[in-house]
């Protein structure tokens, strides 16, 4: 069995804790209203949020009950296919067009090459024992759904008594209905 450094196992682990750049960090979150700029704009009083999806007359309520089954079906689904080293059933929510952004800022493009870069990082996981995706939020624009949220992965140790290893990261995804009528992920950012 070819061993690897625990710090390349946990910089594989890091690239593979996502599925899915965090709205949070910048601020915003669902039914956020804007923050003002200056302190003019904090004196004068502030308009009643207004969302571009519901200014375009989308019922937001609506869509997001449509995407939730799916959504909540493919974070379910996430930890374990890393168990099972299952590629296919990760990237399964993918559009075929989808693109996965590492936290390095590489871009994989299409479901079969993201499938491809999760089955070339298996082996230097080994043994997933533990981990979760946490939403923290979702937000619509348009006819998208952003959802972010941040994810872990619990690795075994490499040898007999090594503590368990830790990765994880924030993650932004977008998600967005197919010809069928299926939401599907067509970009997946990590941090």
């Amino acid at each position: 069995m070819r061993r690897t450094s625990a710090a390349a196992a946990t910089a594989a682990a890091s690239l593979l804790v996502a599925p899915l750049l965090s709205l949070a960090a910048a601020g915003c979150h669902a039914g956020a209203a804007a923050v003002p700029a200056t302190a003019a704009a904090a004196s004068r009083p502030a308009a009643a949020p207004r969302t571009a999806a519901a200014a375009a007359g989308i019922d937001t309520a609506a869509l997001l009950a449509s995407a939730r089954p799916e959504i909540d079906a493919a974070n379910a689904a996430w930890l374990p296919g890393l168990r099972r080293h299952d590629a296919a059933a990760i990237v399964a929510a993918y559009a075929d067009s989808g693109v996965f952004v590492t936290a390095q800022g590489e871009a994989i493009r299409g479901r079969e090459a993201i499938a491809a870069m999760y089955a070339s990082r298996f082996p230097l996981l080994g043994a997933v024992v533990g981990g979760d995706v946490v939403q923290e939020g979702l937000a619509v624009v348009g006819d998208r759904i952003y959802e972010w949220g941040h994810a872990t992965v619990e690795l075994a140790g490499r040898a007999a008594g090594d503590p368990p290893r830790r990765a994880g990261g924030s993650y932004l995804t977008v998600w967005e209905r197919d010809a069928a009528g299926h939401w599907r992920i067509v970009r997946n950012l990590s941090l």
